[in-house]
């Protein structure tokens, strides 16, 4: 029997089958340590994926917009940023990097730019480019890797339908998933790039994706009357910082649902943990008075205070302790 080519896929099925954590775990292996790479394709979307599972609708869909964003962010910060090779032969660039450094090429954008500095039409050009070429390699290879478990998805729609099994598993194992799926990325870029630019490298792929400032978010809240520290109600009107309220390590993106203005010593002392569970209660109710404000409800897609919740308890599964 011919093997299916799965990167040719324009739509795939999810299998409906019942899957515990151990079903889900095989196939998590086989993508990290059996599946084919001659890009870093699949290890580029995968961390999109998880960085966007607070973007799943009711229907536990996810829009290639949200996905390919990511995954443009995440490559451009790669290739132009940190100048990292993405394939596995020195005679024929990935498609994606080519469309990358043209892009950079066309519009004289500075190397040392990460994404965010870039402005927001372009974005949307880029990620356009990206979300084209991207789609057709790496949506139906994963989708094959994972045993046609993961996801239902047409390239048509622009959109994926996660298993709800496999969206509980990513959930409970995102922080462990997180790190390995970096370590791999890791190695990948390791195997086929000069020893100078490969300083830090972990680290690079980390925080590629975490954003260089939060002014904007600080001006919203303010702007929104919120001018006191979230924690301990002092004035915050100069010498604000912007806070997570889930940690940025697990949710690895970034919502206004989720921020709240700290003074620094409250924020020095909550660093990577959580609040008690009566902040959250409290920033439920903040939540309620801002979503229904006209000029905030873009800020509010795909939000509810379920979802807030779940991420509370989720991120202490994945080892996040209370202050």
């Amino acid at each position: 029997m011919e093997k299916k080519q799965y990167w040719k896929l324009t739509s795939g099925e999810m299998k409906d089958n019942y899957l515990t954590d151990a079903d889900i775990w095989k196939s998590i292996h086989y993508f990290f340590y059996h599946s084919k790479n001659s890009t870093t394709y699949k290890f580029g979307f995968f961390k999109a994926l998880l960085e966007n599972l607070s973007e799943t609708n009711e229907d536990m869909e996810i829009s290639f917009e949200d996905l390919f964003k990511s995954f443009t962010k995440i490559y451009w910060n790669l290739v132009v940023h940190h100048q990292l090779w993405q394939a596995n032969t020195q005679t024929k660039k990935s498609k994606v990097q080519a469309v990358i450094e043209d892009f950079q090429t066309k519009y004289s954008i500075p190397t040392e730019w990460n994404f965010d500095k870039i402005a927001l039409p372009q974005q949307s050009q880029l990620i356009k480019h990206v979300k084209t070429n991207g789609k057709r390699n790496v949506i139906g290879a994963t989708y094959g890797d994972f045993n046609e478990e993961i996801y239902t998805f047409d390239l048509k729609n622009e959109s994926i339908k996660l298993n709800s099994a496999y969206y509980e598993f990513l959930q409970k194992y995102k922080r462990i998933l997180t790190d390995v799926n970096n370590y791999q990325l890791s190695l990948f870029l390791e195997k086929f790039n000069e020893a100078e630019k490969l300083n830090k490298l972990l680290s690079k792929v980390e925080f590629v994706t975490q954003r260089q400032s939060l002014k904007e978010f600080e001006l919203l809240l303010k702007n929104a009357g919120f001018d006191t520290c979230f924690y301990c109600k002092k004035s915050v009107k100069k010498g604000s910082q912007v806070d997570h309220f889930i940690p940025w390590s697990y949710i690895q993106n970034d919502h206004l649902w989720n921020f709240v203005l700290a003074c620094p010593s409250c924020n020095a002392k909550k660093s990577n943990k959580l609040a008690s569970e009566n902040y959250m209660n409290q920033l439920i109710e903040r939540n309620k008075m801002l979503v229904h404000e006209t000029s905030y409800h873009g800020y509010f897609t795909h939000y509810s205070e379920d979802k807030l919740r779940s991420y509370y308890h989720y991120s202490q599964e994945n080892g996040f302790r209370r202050v």
